[in-house]
């Protein structure tokens, strides 16, 4: 697995239940692709509370060393190398995107959302929509019941700057782990459907340097709508998708990407433009 498009891998994590499903991934990515993996655990810090009361610090302190030593026993039965790194701040995606930064990750392998509160109408929980936004590499987004892929790779492009990205890094991914891949394109209306079947053979053609197991879908209709029908009609259990920058407010504008990534059950791998 040496080509893998990934070889610096992050994960970041809280050892919850909701981040089961990223650490099974990132676990499994490390060991095929014969590379270290890299975790951060985000702790929040406030000096101010903690000196009136360090009894907090301690606890999370101890609570901390709790999920390290989890994870490192989880590794150590995968045969995976793991360099476990705690970053302590007032923001916790900020933690993960500095750490991200400073181990130059390619990749960053994250929960799609945690515990249901006020923002539970979200489609991706507030932390990880705001690693997306401010961060340089790709995200792997991970429902907590997620599991390797193991079916097909569907490839959702765009008339986009990053469809090129998207193509090639999911031939890629096929190509090493011998799925079939389906590079699909939306076309708004009949009137631009020509553009998109030429756009959509384009991609396919920089998707088949890495595959030959390579499929070309172009529907027409509402983007959201129909790829998340093409991948449920695919059976794919890995959406690549191009990362758009999006308002952040609860219950404000969506992007594509959000939709879908918060409405299927799969994996999604969002590439930067």
């Amino acid at each position: 697995m040496g080509n893998y498009p990934f070889n610096r891998i992050l994960l970041a994590t809280e050892h919850t239940e909701f981040d089961a499903g990223a650490e099974r991934l990132a676990f499994a990515m490390a060991k095929r692709c014969g590379v270290p993996l890299r975790v951060i655990v985000p702790l929040l810090s406030n000096p101010e509370y903690e000196a009136e009361m360090p009894e907090l610090a301690l606890r999370a302190e101890q609570d901390a060393g709790s999920k390290i030593a989890a994870l490192r026993k989880q590794a150590d039965a995968l045969g995976v190398q793991l360099d476990v790194q705690v970053r302590r701040g007032a923001e916790r995606h900020a933690e993960i995107v500095a750490e991200a930064a400073e181990f130059k990750a390619d990749l960053v392998v994250i929960r799609r959302r945690g515990k249901p509160g006020f923002l539970s109408r979200m489609l991706i929980g507030e932390m990880v929509s705001k690693v997306i936004h401010d961060i340089s590499c790709s995200v792997l987004l991970v429902p907590r019941a997620a599991e390797f892929w193991d079916r097909r790779v569907l490839a959702a492009v765009g008339d986009t700057p990053s469809a090129s990205d998207i193509a090639k890094t999911a031939g890629t991914i096929a190509g090493l782990c011998g799925l079939p891949l389906t590079v699909l394109s939306v076309s708004p209306d009949e009137a631009s459907l020509s553009r998109t079947q030429s756009l959509n053979t384009l991609n396919v053609a920089l998707a088949s340097a890495s595959s030959d197991r390579v499929h070309g879908e172009v529907r027409v209709g509402k983007p959201v709508e129909q790829t998340i029908a093409a991948v449920r009609e695919t059976g794919a259990d890995l959406v690549v998708i191009g990362r758009q920058r999006y308002h952040l407010i609860p219950f404000g504008s969506r992007s594509i990407m959000q939709d879908i990534a918060g409405n299927m059950d799969v994996p999604t791998l969002v590439v930067p433009a």
